[in-house]
């Protein structure tokens, strides 16, 4: 459930979704976040793709159970 509210933060709030690109860690504890070492790999494998390959954040959400 976490990861797919990290998602949804993400996908609303810019200043956070900044943060998540340059500095994941830092910005889930600012915002009081908390994800396993694998919810955070599979967010930042997403995250951090080239545009050529980049999936959407909606996709990710998905992937991640939902909004929920």
């Amino acid at each position: 459930m976490a990861l797919a509210q990290v998602v949804y933060h993400i996908s609303r709030d810019t200043d956070f979704a900044a943060h998540m690109h340059t500095d994941p860690e830092g910005a889930l504890a600012r915002w009081g976040f908390k994800l396993s070492k694998e919810e955070l790999a599979f967010l930042t494998r997403g995250l951090f793709r080239t545009s050529r390959d980049k999936v959407k954040i909606e996709d990710l959400a998905w992937k991640a159970g939902g909004w929920k």
